[in-house]
C-alpha cells in the first residue's frame, strides 16, 4: 500500500516546509495540502480547502485521495479561538 499524507493547515511555516519535505522524498502524487485558503503554497501538489472542523469535509478528502497518514497543524488564531472555546 502507497503511502498517502494530508497536511491541514498546509499553508503555515511549518506546514510549507513538511510539504517540500514529503514531496521530496515520496513525489507530489503522494501529497494532498488543504487550508482554509483555496490555493496551496507548494505548486504541483493537490489542494482541498478545509476547515478541520468539519468531520464530515475531513472523511469526504480522506476518502477521495486514500489519505494514510495525516498531519494536523491547523490551530485556531488565538483570538478567533478564545471567542470559540470549544473549537
Amino acid at each position: 500500500m502507497n503511502t498517502r499524507h494530508l497536511i491541514i493547515g498546509a499553508n503555515g511555516q511549518i506546514g510549507t516546509e513538511l510539504t517540500h519535505a514529503l514531496v521530496q522524498r515520496h513525489g507530489p502524487d503522494a501529497v494532498v495540502t488543504s487550508d482554509l485558503a483555496p490555493e496551496g503554497r507548494v505548486l504541483g501538489v493537490r489542494h482541498e480547502v478545509l476547515d478541520a472542523t468539519e468531520a464530515s469535509a475531513l472523511t469526504d478528502v480522506v476518502e477521495r485521495h486514500r489519505i494514510t497518514r495525516i498531519y494536523l497543524l491547523a490551530a485556531a488564531l488565538s483570538a478567533r479561538g478564545e471567542q470559540h472555546p470549544k473549537w
